[in-house]
């Protein structure tokens, strides 16, 4: 079982890919393969791969030991052949759900990934934000499964992986005040852009069954 580790206990790094719509499985299929040279590495923990609905982003995020070296990774050479990813370590810095775990699973459920851009300097005003509006999103929109916001290390970005029963229910959050992108809770502090995915891999350390 894929789970997110909220206490910051491994390393987390979030790979952000590009594609046309007709190389997108292709994609897919090439960090399938990398995941599988993954699992027999030591400090891999798990990793999820996801798919967008518009057919032109694919995303991975992986779970890794504290230990991890992050250059000891060589992909495979199919990799080469699509544009290389956007790659940032993070950390989680908020999160709420249903559950007493944040599960990735495949199939039908809703992935939102929304990224934000900011001066660094903006980047603890957005986490103290961000951590006040989970309890009003859980509270307030059924279908929410669980909301975990993340940090980039170098302060430029967060990211927020949520997960949805459909895409319905993603969408009537934005109609809801400091949700809605006319005058959102981040107006002011950053620049925000999220798109929707299917969870189409999940996978775990061999090590950890």
């Amino acid at each position: 079982m894929v789970r997110i580790e909220r206490s910051n206990a491994k390393i987390v790094w979030l790979d952000l890919y590009t594609v046309a719509q007709r190389h997108q499985l292709g994609l897919v299929e090439a960090i399938e393969a990398q995941i599988e040279s993954w699992q027999s590495n030591s400090d891999f923990v798990s990793a999820s791969v996801h798919q967008s609905l518009d057919g032109v982003r694919v995303f991975t995020y992986s779970q890794w030991q504290p230990n991890f070296d992050r250059h000891s990774l060589q992909p495979p050479v199919v990799l080469s052949e699509f544009f290389p990813p956007d790659s940032m370590q993070l950390e989680v810095s908020a999160s709420k759900s249903i559950a007493a775990e944040v599960e990735i699973v495949v199939g039908e459920r809703i992935t939102h990934l929304a990224e934000f851009r900011m001066m660094p300097s903006n980047q603890p005003e957005m986490l103290r934000r961000t951590t006040a509006e989970l309890d009003r999103a859980m509270s307030n929109s059924p279908g929410l499964i669980s909301a975990t916001f993340h940090r980039s290390l170098d302060g430029t970005r967060m990211f927020n992986y949520g997960q949805w029963e459909s895409q319905e229910a993603f969408e009537a959050i934005l109609k809801q005040a400091g949700f809605n992108p006319d005058r959102p809770y981040w107006e002011g502090l950053a620049r925000n852009e999220f798109h929707l995915y299917h969870v189409v891999r999940a996978a775990v350390s061999n090590a950890h069954g």
